[in-house]
């Protein structure tokens, strides 16, 4: 995974950047001051690595892993829809660093926000949100590792995460990118990533 950053609690700190940049998509204005809470930067053009793991030794049924990358996708992005963020971040577990504690990390109000803006990012007005609007991953395919799911591929009460996210928006968005990349282990599938970029 170019550009990782395992091993640190990715949510953490990265959460305004992660806000600023749904901003840029939803208003399609360029922000430039560059530095986010916690220390991250952010400038048009570079990627930003954020993640959807923060935990690590111990598991809950929340870390139960799916069968296919689709079912990965389709189970994490309905759990942040549903406003069940740290049960998101826990499903994640088994891809995190073992240095981590799953209660604490994904319970980290940075963490939660996180979480929140990505869920504001895709539930706009008109759109039908779980368990009436059902989450589909589509064309995904391959055994992995690693799986790079874009959010053009996800799509909810039919419509691609992409175009929920680009929703009010102005100018030029076609920088604007979000994948999920999705990792085997055990022979289960997990979110293990988010990837943003400007």
């Amino acid at each position: 995974m170019k550009g990782s950053t395992r091993g640190t609690p990715r949510w953490n700190s990265l959460w305004a950047v992660l806000a600023m940049t749904l901003g840029i998509a939803a208003c399609g204005t360029a922000q430039t001051d560059g530095q986010a809470k916690g220390g991250a930067s952010s400038a048009a053009g570079a990627t930003t690595q954020a993640s959807a793991t923060t935990s690590g030794a111990s598991r809950s049924s929340s870390s139960a892993g799916a069968g296919s990358p689709a079912a990965a996708v389709e189970r994490w992005v309905t759990l942040i829809l549903a406003g069940r963020f740290t049960e998101a971040c826990l499903a994640s577990a088994p891809v995190a660093s073992p240095d981590q504690d799953p209660e604490t990390s994904c319970n980290d109000p940075a963490v939660l926000e996180t979480a929140k803006s990505l869920r504001d990012a895709w539930a706009k007005p008109g759109v039908e949100l779980p368990p009436r609007g059902k989450v589909e991953v589509i064309g995904v395919t391959g055994d992995g590792p690693v799986i790079t799911v874009p959010d053009t591929a996800i799509t909810l009460d039919g419509r691609t995460l992409r175009s929920l996210e680009l929703i009010g928006g102005s100018g030029d968005s076609k920088s604007f990118t979000l994948t999920l990349n999705v990792e085997k282990r055990d022979g289960a599938w997990y979110v293990a990533d988010l990837n943003l970029g400007v």
